[in-house]
């Protein structure tokens, strides 16, 4: 079977970077001379890449265009692109981790070319395919310490393989216990707290949790963001009440329609009431917080289970049960 020339690869991280590498071989085994041209999505020119891909190399019979944050790619914009008839021995491969298949542009994408959509590995395979990752950089661990490098990745392979290979260019020679690698193994800075927050509005308790595991930020500063996002959304879900239109409310918070749009999104998913609930119970844990009643985390776990709850709580909940050490934790 021929490679195709277009293909969009979207979904877990991982799996997208595993099956970009083994295109890339593919590509390599048919031409090894294949040029590979590396581009993101947040920065092409439309026009001059139309222009690239419909032009002859000068240097190789084939080439490999990689773009990578597909995602953010506007619709208009990616449907030219694909439009475009690409010459023979021209691969075009878009990635984009963490897309949806709802995205529209894995729609449009399977109507010209490939689509190769790859769910994060759960569970037992998560687990399985973690210790092969170890096992293929070599690294000495005993099954305290395995279980303890897989548990502090928090699900993160990428993040996962790179902890691995810096474990063993500290011990090339020995085994490494439990305390040494939770010692010398950090994520930070793998997530940004934006995608956390719209977890957590969107009710996505899974992907909420799993993010939260993985940000390693300060958990008053994530509880304080939390907070704002709350207030801003039920401002939003109260104008909406009022049957205010986004051009209105953009202009009246002052913020950009693109985020009043996604935050109208988030506002669907919850009443006033809840909304106003919710920030009622973080007014009360931050309170509780600051006089030591609880701590930090416990007090941004309860508020954030609060918010994705599968059932709405009844309106003025918070307020009726007042957050305690004994109920909290």
């Amino acid at each position: 079977m021929s490679e195709p020339q277009l293909i969009f690869i979207f979904g877990d991280a991982y799996r997208c970077e595993a099956a970009l590498q083994a295109r890339k071989e593919t590509i390599l085994a048919m031409d090894s001379d294949a040029e590979q041209h590396r581009l993101f999505g947040d920065e092409i020119d439309p026009s001059s890449f139309v222009v690239e891909l419909s032009s002859a190399s000068l240097f190789s019979s084939t080439r490999h265009f990689v773009i990578r944050r597909a995602g953010k790619i506007r619709q208009k914009m990616f449907s030219r692109i694909i439009a475009e008839s690409l010459p023979q021995q021209t691969y075009l491969t878009f990635v984009a981790a963490d897309l949806k298949g709802t995205s529209p542009l894995v729609k449009l994408a399977r109507k010209h070319g490939d689509v190769l959509g790859l769910p994060a590995f759960k569970g037992r395979e998560l687990t399985q395919e973690a210790t092969r990752i170890i096992a293929a950089q070599g690294i000495g661990l005993t099954p305290a310490a395995r279980k303890a490098l897989i548990d502090r990745c928090g699900g993160d392979l990428l993040g996962l393989r790179e902890e691995a290979r810096k474990l063993k260019t500290f011990a090339p020679d020995r085994t490494l216990d439990a305390d040494e690698v939770l010692r010398l193994t950090f994520t930070a800075g793998e997530e940004s707290i934006y995608p956390l927050l719209d977890s957590i509005m969107d009710g996505k308790l899974h992907d909420a949790t799993r993010r939260l595991a993985r940000l390693h930020e300060d958990p008053m500063r994530t509880f304080s963001a939390l907070t704002r996002q709350i207030t801003r959304t039920l401002m939003i879900r109260t104008l909406m009440d009022e049957k205010m239109n986004t051009a209105k409310i953009s202009s009246l918070l002052g913020v950009s329609g693109w985020i009043v749009r996604r935050s109208i999104g988030q506002a669907n998913k919850h009443t006033a009431e809840r909304l106003a609930a919710a920030l009622d119970l973080a007014i009360d844990l931050d309170l509780l917080v600051k006089n030591g009643g609880i701590r930090p985390d416990d007090a941004l776990l309860k508020l954030v289970l609060f918010l994705t709850a599968a059932l709405p709580p009844s309106p003025g909940y918070a307020r009726r049960s007042q957050p305690s050490p004994r109920a909290v934790g």
